[in-house]
């Protein structure tokens, strides 16, 4: 293989007529990483290409023998890739792997459950030993270290089918949550030699909380009560039916009386026999045992509620303080004939219960805290896992915005790596980003509630202003869904007359596409958390100004505290000056620029986009914009004006804007 050949295979193999100087670059970047064993960390702004330009790579190593894995985050991206890639016209081997909850589960009739799964050991859906299936069906072999199995083409699952795919396959599409479960296994019979992360900024992420282990008693209370209504005979559920749908204890209480009468709570657990996933008694009623075993579960259970609870918030935990365990070993298989029974999916009992026995795996990696009434045992640091996984493939990160591309490569197992940075394919000119030097400073202050109030009336005031000024499609981000509501009623009470359209807390994604569809039709002003901004694309006129308006800094949380503290200990072991600013800059500033930089990304998405970026908050203005552009997060200058000046400036950019486009229509050519 020379760059020659790649050259003239990646001009045969492009679909369009040329190539952005961009994807020249990136193309080149990719084949001469991959040629030296290097690891390679691009970021790519919207508009360049990326796809294209490592699919075309893929393509040209894959047809070479090598294997590939291309994950990136969403399902929609994934697609997007499959689609891409068959497109491109070659005879390789491509599998798309979804996680399991998108499967159809043959076995329960119902959307697939990963611990359903797992613990279904009998399920003839899956391979097995038999060479002949039951429906009369000669099965296909399947090796692969040693191991002999078989598997029917017609009633094979579909998660089964896609992994065995997966074994062969020259290039697997997958997200980030499925590499970290699946890499090694699919790995067995044929090795990774390429690894390229697309949305490579939502990879720490994922694989930290694929990695996170999380005990909520309250889900796995409401399934035993579920459970025990289920089972009871009409005459008890009569009795349950008179008590509060939120009192426990009065159903509790029910269940003990009805228990007691006939038997102890051993004598239940022990009375029950498990044949496969059918359950009888001995000795005892079947209802009995059953009420007796989930009522042992449900005492065990929530004296492990109340440890938590008498437990502090976001304080970290030593792992040696939570005393937890639960003897009854009747409840898996219980709730696995009650999913059975109701065709349901989710099996939040043995999920409770599969977490309290992963805390045995816990390491001083893992920071242990109580957040919302649950349990939070999350990784400090995941590059060990990634670097893990990644075993001794070349591996690519593409994304939009990453940031500090060397923090990043850090933070996720890459090592030392090639930095690639391109530039937009779109003028710079085209968008403006003010940083109001009379702006609010919004750092909170927990203890002068008065001040805050202040400050937030004057920061309302001040957008205000400039959504006027801008007289076109505004985008304001807030940090917090309390900033957000007090500018909505501010904007209300002071006639603001187009359209307000409000990004809500639990707002899922059918509801937030539905939302920002309907304010790039009718237009008008939508308020939004950071959140929803990133991957929101509203071209054209349809989004002419965005008002950042505050700087979404980090809450410091017990993972963030100690992912700094780490970091900080490392540095001083490395004899790096001012390292606890250091180990602040790679995690709560990164963070926080790097969001930042999505916010601003909202603005240009096409050739034909415009418009202005506001920083409110005044600490852009006196330092940290300055820091982001040292840092390399952000890219472009920044404008110092006041809020008076800067409603000035906006108009006049507006309107030369539109004129601009007007004059460069295919209407007047």
């Amino acid at each position: 293989m020379n760059f020659g050949e790649f050259k003239e295979y990646s001009n045969e193999k492009f679909p369009y007529y040329s190539k952005r100087p961009q994807q020249e670059q990136l193309m080149a970047k990719i084949y001469e990483c991959v040629q030296n064993k290097k690891n390679l960390v691009v970021e790519a702004p919207t508009g360049v290409g990326k796809t294209l330009s490592y699919l075309v790579p893929a393509l040209y190593f894959a047809e070479r023998g090598k294997r590939i894995i291309i994950l990136t985050e969403t399902i929609d991206q994934q697609e997007r890739i499959f689609e891409d890639l068959n497109s491109l016209k070659h005879n390789l081997k491509i599998s798309f792997m979804m996680g399991k909850g998108n499967f159809f589960c043959k076995s329960k009739g119902e959307k697939a459950n990963t611990l359903y799964c797992q613990l279904n050991k009998g399920c003839t859906y899956r391979p097995n030993k038999k060479p002949v299936c039951v429906c009369g069906t000669k099965k296909d072999k399947i090796e692969y270290e040693g191991n002999v199995s078989f598997y029917c083409p017609l009633c094979i699952c579909g998660y089964q089918k896609a992994k065995i795919e997966c074994f062969d396959a020259n290039i697997i599409v997958m997200n980030n949550t499925i590499y970290y479960y699946l890499k090694d296994e699919i790995d067995k019979k044929k090795q990774t030699d390429i690894v390229i992360c697309d949305e490579a900024h939502k990879l720490e992420g994922s694989i930290r909380n694929a990695a996170t282990i999380v005990i909520s008693p309250d889900y796995a209370l409401k399934r035993l009560r579920f459970m025990a209504y289920h089972y009871s005979t009409t005459r008890l559920r009569t009795h349950f039916e008179r008590a509060p749908d939120d009192d426990d204890e009065i159903f509790w209480t029910i269940v003990e009386d009805y228990v007691t009468k006939n038997a102890s709570g051993k004598d239940c657990i022990n009375s029950l026999l498990f044949n496969g996933f059918r359950i009888t008694a001995s000795g005892l009623k079947e209802d009995v045992a059953i009420l007796g075993s989930l009522l042992e579960g449900y005492r065990e259970i929530k004296k492990i509620k109340k440890l938590i609870g008498d437990l502090k918030e976001n304080e970290e935990i030593e792992k040696k303080d939570l005393k937890f365990k639960i003897e009854n070993k009747s409840l898996t298989p219980l709730e696995l004939q009650f999913i059975s029974d109701r065709k349901i999916s989710d099996v939040p009992l043995t999920e409770f219960l599969e977490n309290l026995n992963g805390l045995k795996t816990i390491t001083g990696n893992f920071v242990i805290y109580k957040n919302n009434f649950s349990i939070l045992c999350e990784p400090v640091l995941v590059s060990t896992y990634l670097n893990k996984l990644y075993g001794s493939a070349s591996v690519v990160h593409c994304s939009a915005t990453l940031g500090n591309l060397n923090i990043h490569a850090i933070k996720t197992g890459m090592g030392k790596s090639e930095n690639l940075i391109l530039d937009s394919p779109f003028s710079k000119d085209r968008r403006k980003i003010i940083a109001l030097s009379d702006g609010e400073d919004m750092k909170f202050n927990s203890m002068d509630i008065t001040s805050q109030d202040k400050k937030r009336k004057k920061a309302n005031e001040k957008l205000f202003k400039l959504v006027n000024s801008a007289d076109g499609n505004t985008l304001i981000l807030f940090k917090s869904f309390g900033d957000l509501k007090t500018s909505y009623e501010y904007f209300l009470d002071n006639g603001y007359s187009r359209n307000i359209y409000c990004y809500e807390s639990g707002m899922d994604g059918k509801a937030a596409k539905k939302l920002k569809e309907d304010f790039q039709k009718y237009g008008g002003l939508l308020l939004a958390t950071g959140r929803f901004a990133e991957g929101v694309d509203i071209p054209g006129d349809a989004l002419t100004c965005v008002i950042i308006d505050s700087l979404p800094f980090p809450v410091p949380t017990p993972l963030l505290k100690r992912e700094q503290g780490l970091l900080e200990e490392r540095l001083k072991a490395r004899t790096v000056k001012d390292a606890h600013w250091s180990a602040f800059l790679m995690t709560s500033f990164h963070i926080m620029a790097r969001t930042v930089i999505q916010m601003i990304g909202r603005l240009i998405r096409t050739e034909t986009d415009y418009g202005v970026v506001i920083i409110q908050d005044k600490r852009f203005n006196e330092w940290v914009g300055l820091e982001m552009i040292k840092r390399k997060y952000l890219k472009d200058e920044f404008m110092q004006m006041t809020v008076e000046s800067a409603s000035n400036y906006i108009p006049q950019f507006m309107k030369n804007m539109k004129e601009d486009n007007l004059k460069n229509s295919s209407f007047f050519k």
